[in-house]
């Protein structure tokens, strides 16, 4: 997944999560696991991409 993709899914996190006043902490820990998958995948992208 590129930097744009990334970009654009963080954008969609903020637009929904803007103008509430609490955010469950679950829902915190699902956006950061996702952010955090999509580096993996990512660098597993770069890695086999350098590899080859």
């Amino acid at each position: 997944m590129d930097d744009q993709a990334l970009t654009g899914r963080i954008d969609e996190a903020l637009e929904q999560f803007r103008g509430r006043d609490l955010v469950a902490a679950s829902e915190i820990m699902d956006l950061l696991l996702d952010l955090r998958l999509m580096l993996l995948a990512a660098d597993e992208a770069a890695r086999s991409t350098a590899t080859t």
